[in-house]
């Protein structure tokens, strides 16, 4: 098989797999998941999701401006969890572990808001390529 043959199928190949057929294709977690949703409850969950990363991004933003301000979270928490005797590795607690959970959640909700958006904009070719057929027919 020569240098060109093999660029010829590897090309053929990524374009089969690129088809908007297969790129429009549900997976079995959308299939699982957002597919059972209905148009209304669809917009709702996006609607809450986008709300909640919002929010969860200005709460952290306000930790981290409090710690740059200077409030003194290692004190806070050590008098919270083990009354007032100090805790090795605070400043663990204080700051990266609230950064690792942020980052967690904020990137689930992405990850969740990415997939209802796949479904919308699924649920839009649909509608408007069977209004395109339905108008061609016409």
């Amino acid at each position: 098989m020569t240098q060109g043959s093999r660029r010829a199928a590897l090309a053929a190949a990524i374009a089969t797999r690129l088809t908007p057929e297969v790129t429009r294709k549900p997976t079995l977690f959308e299939r699982l998941t957002v597919r059972r949703l209905d148009e209304p409850q669809l917009l709702r969950l996006h609607r809450w999701l986008e709300f909640t990363g919002k929010l969860m991004t200005g709460v952290y933003c306000m930790f981290i401006a409090t710690v740059v301000l200077g409030v003194d979270w290692k004190d806070t928490v050590e008098s919270a969890l083990n009354a007032d005797r100090p805790i090795r590795g605070a400043i663990v607690l204080v700051v990266v572990v609230p950064t690792l959970l942020f980052v967690a959640a904020r990137s689930l909700t992405g990850f969740l808001r990415w997939r209802l958006q796949r479904e919308l904009w699924r649920r839009d070719v649909e509608r408007l390529s069977s209004d395109g057929a339905e108008h061609s027919s016409a």
